[in-house]
């Protein structure tokens, strides 16, 4: 690769891609769950959300923490293509050696389990990208912060996986088909950077290393990718084994629509990983801590509002990205849409802080702890409030993760967010409750209501922000360029 394509890349552009990216899923599912829900009704939607909660232990376990482990530390081989070729040799044979333990394990599962077996094509069908993910090495895209280049392949198969959708899943028998849909995309994703990977990398298959420098840093990394997987499906595993179908088909819509959102307004998270590896230790880690608080402003920023509007349209938001007869979700969306703030917080401190700084025990000890409020209180609630209970779980959980990993953290690490910019924030969370309820008022309909909502409270929000001096996105812009 040559200096043009080494050189570093604008963080503020990858955000925005990685942004852009997401975005295009968000508008999908606002296309595609409306269509879905008409077709294949909640029970239906709940049995896919079962299967392919089965189908992210068998990835989790293929994945092995891998990604992480490959970001971090290749990130500080990227300008030594020779290092960095043999490293990504070594990592992809750890990484098929996991994939296929996956599959075993899968196969077993079924094997054993009468209520898995019912669902065994749906879990076959969903567990054929599992595969295709190890080939692709997006890590390798992710420590050359090829996010450009992630999001236009990623926008191009979804945009063909929804017009395969809208073309082949006409009834209620098309589950299998629309499971179908979605892993095309994926494993059609992952077949275009397998075939890439020789422009990043002279890769090799050999079995002939020292695995044990690499097995020890991933048996942590995946233990922490562990404890967070069982934090993140819990309450759809716990809904289906104590409640039915239906009440995890309801949870699924409002969960969904948070976890694009979070991911939206994480792409910042996402994109500054390798960079922030890169800077830890340099200069006395002073850039590490700059880039960090500024992340961390950033993230309220844009998470504030959109949880203040969450909670507020809650019930239009469940109608405009299902059906009617997903409305009795608004009770969880208006939750989730609370959750979203120390859920970002939390992913930005183990991700973006943490992992990088090389205090992942302190993360897998704060995940842990979290997974455990959250099963806990799950037992206590799903019983007596269903799908509701599920998302105050989540919500009572994701402020304990905030906590355990702020304390948790070593000390340069403890990192608080800019107090002027937090209160500009707050204010302008006022003005987009205040334009909410004034659209709420106006009984438009929930299309309409979300609309003149936004088309209000976005630009608003922004100018109060910029009145009070806050200049956070210019302040990501110019300091993450600085290394």
């Amino acid at each position: 690769m040559d200096k043009r394509e080494r050189k570093t890349k604008s963080l503020s552009r990858n955000a925005l891609a990685s942004g852009l990216q997401t975005g295009t899923r968000l508008v999908c599912a606002l296309v595609t769950y409306p269509y879905l829900a008409r077709i294949l009704r909640v029970d239906q939607l709940g049995q896919y959300d079962f299967a392919a909660t089965v189908v992210s232990w068998a990835a989790l376990v293929a994945g092995l923490g891998i990604y992480t482990y490959g970001v971090r530390e290749g990130a500080k081989k990227r300008d030594n293509p020779e290092e960095l070729s043999r490293f990504a040799s070594e990592v992809l044979v750890i990484n098929l050696a996991s994939t296929l333990l996956a599959y075993l394990g899968l196969a077993a599962c079924l094997l054993f389990s009468s209520k898995l077996r019912e669902y065994g094509p749906l879990i076959w069908t969903l567990s054929t990208s599992i595969i295709f993910t190890t080939l692709g090495c997006e890590w390798l895209y992710a420590v050359h912060e090829e996010y450009g280049y992630l999001a236009l392949r990623n926008i191009c198969f979804q945009i063909l996986s929804l017009i395969l959708l809208l073309t082949y899943v006409k009834d209620e028998g098309d589950l299998l088909l629309y499971a179908w849909t979605t892993v095309i995309a994926s494993a059609g994703a992952n077949l275009v950077s397998f075939i890439r990977l020789r422009r990043y990398c002279s890769w090799s298959l050999t079995w002939r290393f020292s695995w044990q420098k690499h097995l020890l840093p991933i048996f942590v990394l995946f233990a922490n990718a562990l404890v967070n997987l069982l934090y993140v499906s819990a309450d759809v595993a716990q809904l289906g084994v104590m409640t039915s179908d239906y009440y995890t088909g309801l949870y699924s819509v409002a969960s969904k629509v948070t976890a694009l959102l979070k991911q939206l307004l994480g792409a910042v998270i996402v994109v500054t990983v390798p960079r922030l590896a890169c800077l830890y230790g340099q200069k006395g880690g002073g850039f590490f801590v700059k880039l960090a608080r500024q992340i961390g402003d950033l993230l309220l920023t844009l998470a504030l509002p959109a949880s203040c509007a969450l909670f507020v349209l809650g019930e239009e938001v469940v109608i405009l990205t299902a059906d009617l007869d997903f409305a009795p979700a608004a009770g969880a969306m208006k939750l989730l849409g609370l959750t979203l703030v120390f859920s970002l917080l939390a992913w930005f401190y183990m991700a973006a802080v943490l992992v990088p700084a090389r205090q992942e025990k302190a993360a897998l000890l704060a995940i842990s702890l979290a997974s455990v409020v959250n099963v806990g209180l799950n037992f206590l609630l799903i019983p007596a409030f269903k799908e509701k209970g599920a998302a105050l779980a989540t919500l009572l959980a994701d402020i304990v993760t905030c906590l355990a990993c702020y304390f948790l953290a070593k000390r340069p690490t403890r990192i608080l967010p800019s107090g002027k910019k937090l209160a500009s924030s707050l204010l302008g969370c006022l003005y987009v409750y205040l334009v909410c309820q004034a659209a709420l008022a106006q009984e438009l309909g929930p299309a309409a209501t979300v609309s003149l909502a936004a088309l209000l409270a976005i630009p608003g929000y922004f100018v109060i922000l910029y009145l009070c001096g806050n200049r956070i996105w210019l302040e990501f812009k110019h300091g993450g360029s600085q290394e």
